[in-house]
């Protein structure tokens, strides 16, 4: 779907929850992407830092690259008029439950990565 960020991500194997810790994380050029507002054509950098698939949608996970205060937004990945990938904001309808679903995910992952450290001490 998209080229991998350097961060692993392995299908909803959410290890880069913490979008706080980007400062200083340099990324490739790949990750970067940049979106317009449509209304005020105003352009916004973001990092793209995990991908994830939820009742056959794809979703990306971005963060803000403003280092003093980074904002993590979701995305959906949708087909473009061209037929190309492009990525579109959530709805109010859908986002709570995308980010809920995201949360889970990362819950999940955290879990799973405690239990390894575990197995690993033992």
């Amino acid at each position: 779907m998209f080229e991998d960020c350097g961060r692993p991500c392995d299908g909803g194997d959410c290890e880069n929850c913490e979008v706080n810790d980007i400062e200083g994380t340099s990324y490739d050029e790949e990750a970067l992407i940049t979106m317009v507002d449509a209304e005020t054509g105003e352009e916004y950098q973001f990092v793209l830092v995990d991908d994830f698939e939820y009742k056959d949608q794809a979703y990306c996970v971005l963060v803000t690259t403003d280092e003093d205060e980074p904002e993590m937004v979701i995305t959906k990945v949708v087909k473009t008029e061209d037929g190309e990938e492009g990525l579109m904001s959530l709805d109010e309808e859908e986002a709570d439950e995308i980010y809920e679903e995201y949360d889970r995910l990362c819950a999940e992952a955290e879990l799973e990565d405690e239990e390894d450290f575990s197995d690993e001490e033992e």
